[in-house]
């Protein structure tokens, strides 16, 4: 028997066209639900996304999902069913289905596909990140979410069924639905207060004296300070050499060094270019078999053999390995738990469908081998030389590097700056290989670091060159093209081919489907036209 509260929360929540007796198993609610017996407090009919609530939805099925792709696929073994389906969210609002995605095999555990116990799911949270449910509900909100919500309520109804993918798609009927009623509200933000922030001294520039467009500015920090662009840490922007613009957020200062992931695989590439320079490494065209004895560690072959350090720097190392598939024997989750990095890279199978210097994979591993290159081959090792050929020549005197389980400094990413330091950086590409007058990198391997060495898939726009990305900006009609670094989070710096622009967006939405989006749009849509104003 349902108890009187919940059966009265259900009625409220769902129209008479849509009490069918799944809509019954779900309810939403702005805490975290126990998932065994009654609720202590209510379902929820009403969420504001403005506020600092979380949401959750609570799903009670009858039978458990690997018994549903049972129904789906019947001749398939009980073991082999939790590879092939699992759960798929249909997203309406005000009756129109705007968004659908059927989670892959990984997302949930296993212990609860096997059982019919309720499922709380995540959908918002200002404590917990990563989870399968919250990057589902952000790109939900980056792909119809953010643009049909306002400040007039809507109604948001998700359906769930389940899925099985056996020669083709099949799918069940809607095994549980919920609706709520969704405002996205702001918070009060005085516009007085959302002006460019006073660039402070003792930054190491000098302050540029160019205009920006203050209402741009005032539009744009107005949307980090209501959470549209959620995880915001700071801005900052250089013209000519220049700072412009100097901007933080959510707690981040000048001083705080900031974690940007994978931006700084790019300093792995710069570092190679300096012991090419230097004659630490003769060539990027130098191959594996030069380094290691690769007969030494598992699924040896010719095609590893002839690896070059140039094709793990474009991301077109043909191993067996992308961080983009979950189930790839090299994805880099798979690496983080092993005692040595540099065993886990080179005892991958190759892929066999797939040739050196080919096409692109992302492939963090083969970063942090080309690191260990750097490591074994330059005398007193990479981080000293890091120190006196890169870091001091910028003026860089604190940093933090993520490091191998060995205490090697990690080729793959998170060595932490202040954002002025990843401007500083920036700068260097910008000027071409200078700074300050003194060349610290060729100019020829500036170039061959922007250029568009491998052509990404087709749902990414640009180019790869030695870890560095490039895309192109519109504004008002005329495209820019733009090489930058990139981090999960929304790590950026961004270099501008024909603009002596470079900015840097330093960003803690690790994980979020929205981390990449929002900050390109804070380029495209504030910053770029609140620089480029000036010339009108």
């Amino acid at each position: 028997m349902i108890p009187k509260f919940y059966a009265i929360i259900l009625l409220f929540t769902l129209p008479l066209f849509a009490l069918q007796s799944y809509a019954q198993k779900m309810a939403f609610f702005d805490f975290r639900p126990a998932r065994e017996g009654l609720q202590t407090a209510p379902a929820i009919s009403s969420y504001n996304i403005g506020s600092d609530k979380d949401l959750y939805l609570l799903l009670s099925p009858d039978a458990s999902l690997q018994a549903e792709l049972a129904k789906l696929a019947p001749s398939v073994k009980t073991e082999d069913l939790l590879a092939i389906g699992n759960y798929s969210f249909d997203f309406y609002i005000d009756g129109k289905k705007v968004y659908t995605e059927n989670l892959g095999p990984g997302a949930i555990l296993p212990q609860d596909k096997t059982t019919n116990r309720p499922l709380d799911v995540v959908l918002i949270s200002s404590s917990r990140s990563g989870l399968w449910s919250i990057n589902l509900w952000d790109r939900f909100m980056a792909k119809a979410g953010m643009s049909l919500l306002s400040t007039a309520p809507k109604l948001l109804e998700i359906r769930i069924s389940v899925y099985a993918e056996q020669n083709g798609l099949k799918y069940s009927p809607v095994q549980a639905a919920a609706q709520i009623q969704v405002t996205r509200i702001p918070k009060i933000i005085d516009p007085l207060t959302m002006g460019p922030q006073p660039i402070a001294a003792g930054s190491g520039f000098k302050i540029s004296k160019a205009k920006l467009n203050r209402e741009l500015i005032v539009a744009l920090n107005t949307r980090v300070a209501d959470q549209t662009y959620r995880m915001i840490n700071g801005i900052v922007v250089m013209k000519k050499g220049e700072l412009l613009l100097e901007q933080y957020y959510n707690g981040e200062k000048r001083e705080t060094l900031h974690d940007p992931r994978s931006v700084s695989k790019s300093i792995t590439a710069t570092l190679t270019g300096m012991a090419i320079r230097e004659g630490f490494v003769r060539s990027e065209n130098q191959k594996l078999e030069e380094f290691y004895r690769l007969q030494d560690y598992a699924n040896y072959s010719g095609k590893k053999d002839s690896v070059s350090i140039a094709d793990l720097l474009s991301m077109s190392a043909a191993f067996e390995g992308n961080d983009e598939v979950e189930s790839s024997a090299g994805n880099e989750e798979n690496m983080y738990p092993t005692a040595d990095y540099t065993k886990f890279t080179l005892d991958l199978p190759m892929a066999a469908d797939r040739e050196n210097g080919k096409s692109w994979s992302y492939f963090t591993a083969g970063t942090n081998l080309v690191m260990d290159i750097l490591d074994k081959n330059i005398p007193g090792g990479v981080e000293a030389f890091a120190k006196s050929r890169l870091f001091a020549p910028l003026d860089i005197d604190k940093f933090e590097w993520a490091r191998t389980p060995q205490g090697k400094p990690f080729g793959g990413g998170g060595l932490r700056l202040r954002a002025l330091d990843f401007a500083k950086y920036g700068q260097l590409y910008s000027n071409g290989g200078l700074y300050h007058g003194k060349r610290l990198l060729e100019k020829s391997w500036v170039e061959k670091s922007l250029s568009p060495l491998q052509v990404l898939p087709a749902d990414r726009p640009g180019f790869y060159g030695f870890l560095f990305w490039n895309r192109a900006f519109v504004v008002a009609g005329k495209s820019y093209q733009v090489y930058y670094s990139s981090g999960n989070g929304g790590n950026k710096i961004y270099m501008f081919k024909d603009l002596p622009l470079v900015i840097v967006i330093t960003a803690s939405a690790y994980g979020k489907a929205f981390a990449h989006i929002q900050a390109d749009e804070i380029v495209e849509k504030y910053l770029l036209p609140a620089i480029l104003w000036e010339r009108k």
